[in-house]
This record gives C-alpha cells, sequence and structure tokens, in this order.
C-alpha cells in the first residue's frame, strides 16, 4: 500500500524533481540536445514518477477535502438534532398531567368486534360445508 500521508508524498515529489534537474543537467553537459534528453528513458522513468506522486496528492487532498465537507455536514446534522431534542423537551413539561383518558376518546371495543368476525367465518364455513355436501 502506498504511503497516505501528504508530507511523504510531497518530499518524495521534491525529491524526483531534483533527480530529473540532475539527469539533465549530466545530460546537457554531455552535449546531448534538449530533444534526445526528452527521450532519454531514465528522464521518462523519473517524469513518470512525478506523474504517480502528482496523482497520489490529488487523491489526498480530495480526501481531506470530503472529509471536512463530512464533517460541516455531521456538525449542521447534530445541530438540528439538538435544536429538536429541546423542542421535545419543553412539550412534555407543558403537557404534564395529561393522558388518553383526556383526549376524550372512547375505549376500543376489539373484543366484541373480534368475537363477531369469528362468528360470521363460522357461519361462512357451515354453508360451504352444506354446499360440498
Amino acid at each position: 500500500m502506498g504511503s497516505k500521508q501528504k508530507e511523504t508524498v510531497l518530499r518524495q515529489k521534491d525529491y524526483f524533481e531534483t533527480k530529473l534537474n540532475k539527469r539533465r543537467s549530466c545530460l546537457a553537459e554531455k552535449g546531448l540536445d534538449p530533444e534526445m534528453i526528452a527521450k532519454d528513458g531514465i528522464v521518462k522513468k523519473i517524469k513518470s514518477k512525478i506523474r504517480e506522486t502528482n496523482a497520489k496528492h490529488n487523491a489526498i487532498s480530495e480526501i481531506e477535502r470530503k472529509k471536512e465537507e463530512l464533517a460541516k455536514i455531521k456538525a449542521k446534522r447534530l445541530a438540528v438534532l439538538k435544536k429538536e431534542k429541546e423542542k421535545k423537551e419543553k412539550k412534555p413539561k407543558d403537557a404534564v398531567g395529561k393522558g388518553k383518558e383526556s383526549k376524550g376518546k372512547a375505549p376500543k371495543e376489539s373484543p366484541e368486534k373480534g368475537k363477531e368476525k369469528k362468528i360470521k367465518k363460522e357461519k361462512a364455513s357451515e354453508t360451504d360445508e352444506q354446499i360440498m355436501e
């Protein structure tokens, strides 16, 4: 796994740039023209290393930017939740002593309704049995 630390990548980039400059100056002293220097294999390799380190640096910067954005979003979300929580805490204090009875609703008659449905199902099953016979 490659290095993810921004400082390390920057140091690598500086190292490869100095190495490239030394190689170019060495080839220039030997009397090679700029076209031949650009075609040199070692120069190409060093340039590719510089491109790689630039890509790493960009990736690290993008990750840091996303982390900062997520931290801002999280802070906003927490602030909203905190306000909602404060509102919820205030409401129960105002409505103390109110229960289901005070709402004025009649109690449910679910046991009787359930019995009626059961009786209807039994009658329907009896009629089905009579039809089959």
